[in-house]
């Protein structure tokens, strides 16, 4: 109890804590509603659960309707592991809560949208991924 009372007030908190309640999804629940970014400390696959992303925000409750009908892709390399940095995270979450950019279906090529009409998009010779 005392530490899911630190983690809901400062869930930043959540990288101190132990690996037993790093992979306790109350415990993860609970920081990343109040410090999204805090995702990349669960452990046990929360940092990909559904239900711990759609809690952070970074992962829509339900597909909507975009007032927009152009699309956003981020190219910022996303990652959710403990170690890297939360720029992609905080970058993702000021997208869908802007004023203008939240109007925009955003594509986030990340662990939750990997689908694409062509099954070797993940290619790294794949045409549409540039040149060296």
């Amino acid at each position: 109890p005392f530490v899911l009372a630190v983690v809901s007030h400062d869930g930043t908190c959540l990288q101190y804590a132990s690996t037993q309640l790093r992979s306790d999804i109350e415990v993860v629940l609970a920081a990343v509603k109040n410090a999204p970014a805090s995702l990349q400390y669960g452990l046990g696959g929360l940092n990909q659960n559904h239900e711990c992303l759609k809690a952070s925000g970074l992962w829509d409750q339900d597909r909507q309707e975009y007032s927009r009908t152009a699309k956003a892709i981020l190219s910022v390399k996303f990652s959710l592991a403990e170690k890297s940095t939360p720029y992609a995270t905080d970058f993702a979450l000021a997208m869908k809560n802007n004023e203008y950019f939240q109007h925009f279906d955003t594509y986030n090529p990340n662990a939750w949208e990997k689908d694409s009409c062509d099954p070797d998009f993940t290619n790294i010779n794949h045409k549409c991924r540039g040149t060296l």
